[in-house]
């Protein structure tokens, strides 16, 4: 069998990311290529990822800078997908998030799309990415986002089967695209995210992304009013001069920038908890955190809801506003939960060699289905 593997853009190594190279994993000695508007990642992360596998990009590969333009390029995916000519495959296979599951498949070939989530941008948290847009400017992005809904509903209807990444997303897909879809959790990797047999420290954690609708800001601002706890965070990003400047005068928060998983794992380790105050799909990191047998404090919402057990492995807030996450802080500090190999337990649910074993299977069945129709 021959599989074209295609995804969005490889820019970090994030969750999606590792979506893909559980997928290389399984199905390497088959795949023919993978396909992506552009790849930016460190030399070492395309070799732990691609694992050797060829890859071809886009002309967006030589726009200097592109790692920071191509959100402004958007309008523009659609039509490089739709001219992009794939190689003959019995299978295609899409990680996509954004316009992945829009390149076109051979005529009796079948489509299979990992759906991380259909485009948030333009369909079920639009008016997140909207605020502080106003005037002539939302105007033209409320015209560009409907053109985008446009083309991504037209081009659902090639894939011939969804998997979503957890029930939140199975139930937007069946929203968006009218379409029913299996849930298969993303691969967590529970055998590096290990468990910490040594006293906690008092400090609790907030890794991720320093974009906007990670709401770091947020949770700096709720603990420049604790000023009793310790918060470091770890990561950077589009709102790093942003939040820099929130950190003046704060001496109880530290920032220590990008780190690599060997330093992240480290801190999750010795966390007294973590924090994730976004929006989340699925959220891998905040397994990641229960991996190593951390506690989370975490927004009650979307994947959030499926991968943490309140009272247990962390506690929820429901608004994403200081006052509200600050309740949740207030209760890890009054009831805090300890029992840490119980909060690796409940990650292990979602460990890689479970997807990697629901994938194949998944991909062997519509196969054979499919086969079984042509005759």
């Amino acid at each position: 069998m021959k599989i074209v593997l295609t995804h969005d853009w490889l820019r970090v190594n994030a969750g999606s990311e590792k979506v893909i190279q559980s997928m290389v994993s399984v199905f390497q000695a088959e795949i023919v290529g993978l396909y992506t508007l552009f790849n930016k990642l460190p030399v070492p992360d395309q070799k732990q990822i691609l694992q050797g596998i060829q890859v071809h990009t886009s002309f967006l590969q030589w726009i200097p800078s592109i790692t920071n333009a191509y959100k402004f390029l958007m309008p523009v995916f659609p039509w490089i997908v739709g001219h992009t000519q794939l190689p003959d495959a019995d299978l295609y296979l899409s990680s996509s998030h954004a316009v992945a599951k829009g390149y076109r498949k051979r005529k009796g070939s079948v489509h299979i799309c990992y759906c991380h989530t259909p485009m948030r941008y333009a369909w079920y948290l639009k008016e997140d990415y909207l605020i502080g847009m106003h005037g002539l400017k939302k105007w033209i992005a409320n015209q560009i986002i409907q053109r985008i809904r446009q083309w991504d509903f037209e081009n659902s209807k090639q894939v011939d089967y969804f998997i979503a990444n957890s029930i939140h997303i199975q139930q937007q897909i069946l929203n968006t695209y009218q379409r029913v879809a299996d849930v298969i959790y993303p691969p967590v990797q529970t055998d590096k995210f290990l468990l910490n047999s040594h006293p906690r420290q008092s400090f609790y954690l907030a890794p991720g992304r320093f974009v906007s609708f990670k709401k770091i800001d947020l949770i700096i601002e709720a603990f420049k009013r604790r000023p009793q706890l310790k918060l470091v965070l770890i990561g950077d990003g589009y709102d790093s001069d942003k939040c820099k400047k929130m950190l003046a005068n704060t001496p109880n928060i530290i920032w220590l920038g990008y780190q690599h998983d060997d330093e992240l794992i480290l801190y999750m380790q010795q966390a007294k908890a973590c924090v994730f105050a976004s929006k989340e799909d699925f959220g891998i990191m905040c397994v990641e955190a229960q991996s190593t047998g951390t506690p989370v404090i975490a927004l009650r919402y979307g994947g959030h809801i499926e991968t943490v057990i309140e009272g247990e492995t962390g506690y929820f807030f429901d608004h994403q506003d200081a006052d509200s996450l600050l309740t949740a802080i207030d209760q890890m500090e009054s009831a805090p939960l300890t029992n840490h190999a119980s909060i690796r337990s409940n990650a292990l649910r979602f460990s890689e060699s479970i997807f990697q074993q629901e994938i194949k299977a998944f991909v062997q069945k519509k196969m054979q289905d499919h086969v079984q129709k042509v005759l």
